[in-house]
């Protein structure tokens, strides 16, 4: 949900989800993406700190080493020591802090031909934007928000695959075990990238909205993200 605060004690809804919260749709593709091992060390059934962990594991910290004695390379933690700083910084600030392309290597698409590109996969699938492939567009620039495509789209994914040739589903089902941990931290990704995307377009959207509405009021200078999925760094970064 969006809301726009006033003061103290007035604000305005400007967009909400039409479906499902995006808590409860990283909690349903960690259930069918993350492998069985991982599920089992959580502590609750909230898996999206644990997809988020899972996602990025092979870019942090210690990672097996490529050698056949097992041995483990120690790698620098690129979270920072405090991954919530309240500093009045700018995006751009925050980017040189934290290194751009330290663990999560994205950049904002220039275009829409450059948005389809990044997304396709070696896989053969590509998880875009919820409500970007709608018909005729219409949506792509509403101020709602959608969750339970992105949800079905993964499930799919999962359980089919997907054929490279012809751009569909597989027909068969395949098992939990042919699909590799690759190809499972790159779901747990493109499906985070999808998710945050579509908020943070509409937070964009937002403040356009809210630019028109109100012409006369000094701009928007805060943003404030609470609740559960604002704990996740990916989010934070884009």
């Amino acid at each position: 949900m969006l809301l726009y605060t006033a003061s103290l004690t007035e604000h305005s809804m400007i967009a909400t989800t039409v479906d499902a919260a995006i808590g409860d749709c990283l909690d349903k593709i960690a259930r069918v993406v993350l492998p069985p091992e991982t599920i089992s060390t959580a502590k609750n059934t909230m898996y999206g700190a644990l997809l988020e962990e899972f996602a990025f594991a092979e870019n942090s910290r210690t990672l097996p080493s490529s050698s056949q004695n097992g041995s483990k390379i120690e790698t620098p933690d690129p979270q920072p020591q405090n991954p919530y700083p309240q500093e009045d910084i700018t995006a751009g600030d925050y980017c040189v802090t934290n290194g751009r392309t330290a663990i999560y290597e994205y950049a904002v698409p220039r275009n829409r031909e450059e948005e389809l590109r990044r997304n396709m996969t070696q896989w053969g699938w590509a998880i875009n934007e919820p409500l970007s492939m709608t018909s005729g567009g219409m949506k792509s620039r509403s101020l709602e928000l959608s969750f339970t495509g992105l949800t079905t789209k993964v499930e799919r994914l999962i359980r089919h695959g997907m054929d490279r040739e012809t751009g569909k589903f597989n027909k068969t089902e395949r098992l939990p075990n042919c699909i590799s941990l690759e190809e499972r931290r790159a779901i747990a990704r493109e499906a985070m990238r999808a998710a945050f995307e579509h908020l943070a377009n509409r937070v964009v959207l937002g403040l356009q909205h809210i630019a028109v509405e109100t012409a006369n009021a000094s701009p928007v200078a805060t943003i404030v993200m609470s609740g559960g999925v604002a704990a996740n760094r990916f989010l934070r970064y884009m």
